[in-house]
C-alpha cells in the first residue's frame, strides 16, 4: 500500500492566531511548570511546530526559555519566523532530526504531530524526540490513542466541490501499550494522561477537522468526518529510569 503524505495544514496560515491560549497550550505549560517549575528557562524544542504558536505561548508564560522550532513545511516556516521572531526556526521532519540537535534540550514537545506516523515510523518518531533532549530532559507529546490495546493506521480521501481529492494520512491511532512498549525500549518512563477538552467546537468546511459530540459517557467527545470518537492524551516522558 502507497503511503499516503499529510497535507492538511493549511489552516495554521490561514486561521488566525486564537485570542485566547488553546487549552491544549495551557495544559502544555501545566505539565511543563509542575516538571520544571515557574522561573523555567531552559531549550524548548517543538518538533512539527506549524506557524510557531505553540513556542509563543511558552515563551510568554516562561519569558527565559530558548525556543527552537521545526517543521517540513515552508509555508508554515515563514509564518512562524513572522510571527515569533525570536525563536529558531529550521526545516526537519521528526524521522530525520539533525545531529546538531541531538541532546540539547531541555524539553522537547510534538503536539498534534505523532499521528501522522504510522506502524513503519512510530518507533522513529519517538527515537528522535528522546534522542532531542538532555538526559535528564522531558519530552511531552499530545495525540490519539487508543486504550483497547488496538494500533489503527488510517488512510482517507476526502470528497469535496463533486470531485475526490487526493488520498492523506494523519489520523493514525497507535495503541497506549505500543507507545509504553517503545519508550521503555529507548530506557525511559512514560505517563499518560487523558486530555479532556472543556469547550465545544462546531463543525467546519473541511470534514476532517475536529469537533465535539454529546455522548452518553462525554459530552464534548472530539470527533471529525471519519467517524471517529477521538481522545488525545498527553504522554510525558521523563528521565531515564
Amino acid at each position: 500500500m502507497t503511503r499516503a503524505p499529510y497535507v492538511n495544514f493549511g489552516h495554521y496560515v490561514s486561521d488566525a492566531w486564537a485570542q485566547a491560549p488553546k487549552q491544549t497550550f495551557r495544559d502544555l505549560g501545566r505539565h511543563l511548570r509542575a516538571a520544571r517549575g515557574d522561573a523555567f528557562a531552559g531549550a524548548v524544542l517543538d518538533v512539527g511546530c506549524a506557524a510557531g504558536e505553540l513556542l509563543a505561548y511558552l515563551a510568554s508564560v516562561f519569558p527565559g526559555i530558548r525556543a527552537t522550532g521545526v517543521d517540513v513545511f515552508d509555508e508554515l516556516l515563514a509564518e512562524a519566523r513572522k510571527r515569533v521572531p525570536a525563536a529558531a526556526f529550521a526545516k526537519a521532519s521528526a524521522l530525520d532530526l539533525p545531529r546538531e540537535l541531538h541532546g540539547k534540550f531541555d524539553v522537547v514537545t510534538a503536539t498534534g504531530v505523532m499521528s501522522v506516523f504510522d506502524e513503519n515510523e512510530i518507533a522513529a518518531f519517538w527515537r528522535n524526540l528522546v534522542a532531542a533532549a538532555k538526559p535528564d530532559g522531558l519530552v511531552v507529546v499530545l495525540a490519539p490513542l487508543n486504550d483497547y490495546g488496538v494500533d489503527t493506521m488510517i488512510r482517507h480521501r476526502k470528497r469535496m466541490h463533486g470531485r475526490a481529492l487526493g488520498w492523506e494520512t494523519g489520523w493514525n491511532i497507535h495503541a497506549v501499550e505500543t507507545v509504553a512498549d517503545i519508550v521503555a525500549a529507548l530506557g525511559r518512563r512514560v505517563r499518560f494522561e487523558r486530555f479532556r477538552f472543556e469547550g465545544e467546537l462546531a463543525r467546519r468546511d473541511d470534514p476532517v477537522r475536529t469537533w465535539t459530540l454529546a455522548t452518553a459517557d462525554d459530552p464534548r467527545q472530539l470527533t471529525n468526518g471519519l467517524k471517529l470518537l477521538v481522545d488525545h492524551y498527553f504522554m510525558i516522558v521523563e528521565a531515564h529510569a
